[in-house]
């Protein structure tokens, strides 16, 4: 195969791949599109443990300081895809999905001025967003832009992930 077709080939697969993950995410049911950002240099590590205490902060305020023994699937759900790698600006955009008749309640701890996510972060900011039900393709085309199938398998990260197993 000629160096031209293989590439063509490669970006249909590549869209049909992109395609067929936001139908996916669609089934998660997620309720907020939120982008954070540190705003400083961090390390790979730094940023999954971050991420790990604010899913844990979120549950704690959103199900109870009881949360940990509930099932992963009945607690706080999300997906991050972190971008930035390469040029030292690590930040993630992510889908959630708040615990049952919780997704306002989830809202509001990133809502305000200096919300959940800067009580980690001190230096951090974020961008909330609230998803319709329906199609919200344009809300998992963004989270998705620097995702391909050749990603490196660190850079999507799943919130059940970080749930203890009890």
């Amino acid at each position: 195969m000629s160096k031209k077709n293989y590439f063509k080939s490669d970006s249909i697969d590549q869209l049909r791949w992109k395609d067929a993950l936001v139908d996916w995410f669609h089934e998660f049911g997620f309720t907020h599109a939120i982008t954070l950002s540190w705003n400083r240099t961090v390390a790979m590590p730094r940023a999954r443990a971050d991420l790990c205490h604010l899913l844990r902060r979120c549950d704690r305020a959103l199900i109870g300081p009881y949360f940990h023994k509930v099932p992963s699937e009945e607690r706080t759900q999300a997906v991050f895809a972190f971008e930035g790698t390469g040029y030292d600006h690590y930040h993630v955009h992510s889908l959630w999905r708040a615990p049952q008749r919780k997704w306002f309640g989830l809202g509001k701890l990133f809502g305000v001025q200096r919300g959940i996510w800067n009580d980690i972060v001190e230096t951090g900011s974020c961008a909330v967003d609230a998803i319709n039900n329906g199609r919200n393709d344009e809300f998992f085309g963004y989270i998705l832009k620097e995702q391909h199938r050749f990603s490196e398998d660190n850079l999507l990260v799943w919130a059940d992930e970080f749930h203890p197993v009890r």
